[in-house]
């Protein structure tokens, strides 16, 4: 069913499901080989494909069939509703190569995650009693047949390993968002409702969210240990008597995958995460590392550094990881992507200003905020000449998390040349922390005058500085005559030096770290 990391048209289109993806043409049959998808415009030049599954932006023509096909594509797949499907179509089998079509509220970024994600699950089943192998998928569909529901297998960070495409039975939306983004989305009644599946050795129904539709679910285990769940929708018509019985077969074929994907996914993981952390750090051998991440060595690359304002733990950076990686490889952006001391980094063969980097990083931020909560922030290093200068790169980008994770950051992602002056104000906020005498005057003076005669002149000093010293705009935001305020100001004169340069200069910062509330 799959070789070298592909998988044959026939399980790519059964395990994604019509409402995904449909044939237009199929040349070759469904026993074609299909490899890894790859996101192309359809202006850009053609490169080489080896067997790879082109998803074409833009409105296709029949001349790029011909030319995916030279370029070694196993297959094309082009938006529906968008070009002639006939004339695709017959451009696609003189061509020899196969033409499918993606529904169309469907983006290219969640097609490459599913297609992705197929392609690390997919692999031989136990016998299921019918004389032939079946995978993941398959094994969902079976039991979706046999219990009247759709069905879903997870893994213990409810990822969506598989989910059946049985026409006709009914899914919810929280099941629509899971298999689309691989992985269940977040609700406060999911802890303990897993926690409850995960308890019992036998199937139990799960009736939270009670929005959404019930299920019937099962954890999967081996030798004891929880590798992952099943669950079963019952929709319109309440599941088959033996569901519980059904499902708790499928559990026993289910484990020996998931515990070939879960102990494959972690040694890779931590071989990756290990490789990566000795770049960043700029220790072992930086060729073979940099070949091992599909880098060169004598390339330019820079460091992005993604973390929470509250923190994050492995599993949070991990998943944000695997994120990250998937939507730089979506636009064959190459980079070394892991978890470092529980946060995430990335070695990418990118200009740091490149406005691509950093939109397909603030965008893979929105996913990640979506599913695990949290304010989440990225930080860009400077480019670097080489993937041996990456841990130069590294402690920028530190620097820049930090200060897009503090006070001063704006917006979700920031480049560490564009952040200087919000390090030096948190570097300021520090040593007025650690030194009381910092907060003192000027503005303690004008402070204790505001609470011993009920005036308000720290506010009046905050709106000056910020309108830049201007009376007339400050007076306009204070909705006063601009006579007025120069009195205020006058008077504001007579408790602190207010015509002195170093004094503006000194209750300037001050009144900028109180508005964060550091003074």
């Amino acid at each position: 069913m799959s070789a070298r990391g592909r998988v044959t048209l026939g399980v790519l289109l059964d395990s994604l499901g019509a409402e995904t993806v449909s044939a237009l043409s199929v040349p070759s049959g469904r026993q074609t080989l299909v490899g890894a998808p790859v996101i192309y415009g359809s202006d850009e030049p053609m490169t080489a494909f080896d067997g790879a599954l082109l998803l074409v932006t833009g409105k296709p023509d029949p001349a790029l069939l011909e030319r995916a096909a030279e370029a070694g594509a196993a297959a094309v797949v082009v938006r529906a509703g968008i070009g002639d499907p006939e004339l695709l179509a017959e451009s696609a089998s003189r061509a020899g190569v196969a033409l499918l079509a993606a529904a169309p509220g469907l983006s290219w970024g969640q097609l490459y995650a599913l297609v992705d994600a197929l392609l690390a699950v997919v692999g031989p089943a136990a016998d299921l009693g019918e004389a032939q192998a079946a995978d993941l998928f398959a094994l969902a569909n079976q039991v979706a047949a046999r219990v009247g529901g759709a069905v879903a297998i997870e893994d213990l960070a409810m990822r969506v390993l598989a989910y059946s495409t049985i026409d006709g039975q009914r899914i919810d939306e929280l099941r629509r968002e899971g298999i689309l983004g691989r992985r269940v989305p977040a609700h406060p009644t999911h802890a303990e409702e897993y926690a409850g599946v995960l308890r019992s050795d036998e199937a139990v129904w799960s009736v939270e969210p009670k929005e959404f539709l019930p299920r019937l679910a099962i954890a999967v285990r081996a030798r004891g240990e929880a590798l992952g769940t099943i669950w079963a929708i019952e929709g319109d018509k309440p599941l088959e008597p033996d569901a519980a019985a059904v499902l708790a077969e499928a559990a026993q074929s289910a484990a020996p995958h998931l515990a070939r994907i879960s102990l494959a996914a972690d040694k890779a993981r931590r071989t990756r995460d290990e490789w990566l952390g000795w770049l960043l750090r700029g220790v072992g051998p930086v060729g073979e590392l940099a070949t091992s991440f599909g880098l060169r060595q004598d390339e330019p690359v820079a460091v992005v550094a993604i973390g929470a304002r509250d923190g994050t733990d492995v599993f949070a950076a991990t998943h944000a990881g695997d994120l990250l990686r998937t939507a730089y490889a979506a636009y064959r952006i190459r980079a070394a992507v892991g978890a470092v001391d529980g946060r995430t980094y990335a070695v990418v063969a990118a200009d740091a200003g490149a406005p691509l980097l950093r939109r397909i990083t603030a965008d893979t931020l929105g996913q990640i905020t979506d599913r695990l909560g949290g304010h989440w922030r990225a930080g860009l290093g400077r480019s670097v000449p080489s993937v041996a200068s990456a841990p130069v790169s590294a402690r920028q980008a530190e620097e820049a998390l930090r200060a897009m994770c503090g006070p001063y950051g704006l917006g979700v992602v920031g480049a560490h040349e564009e952040l200087s002056a919000a390090m030096f104000l948190m570097d300021v906020a520090t040593s007025m922390r650690t030194s009381p005498s910092l907060l003192g005057e000027p503005l303690s003076r004008v402070t204790e005058h505001d609470a011993g005669h009920g005036t308000d002149y720290v506010h009046s000093l905050r709106v000056w500085v910020a309108a830049h010293y201007d009376v007339p705009k400050a007076a306009e935001t204070l909705s006063l005559h601009p006579n007025t305020l120069r009195y205020r100001l006058r008077r504001i004169g007579e408790l602190i030096a207010l015509d002195e340069p170093d004094v503006r200069l000194v209750l300037a910062l001050q009144l900028r770290l109180a508005t964060k509330g550091v003074a």
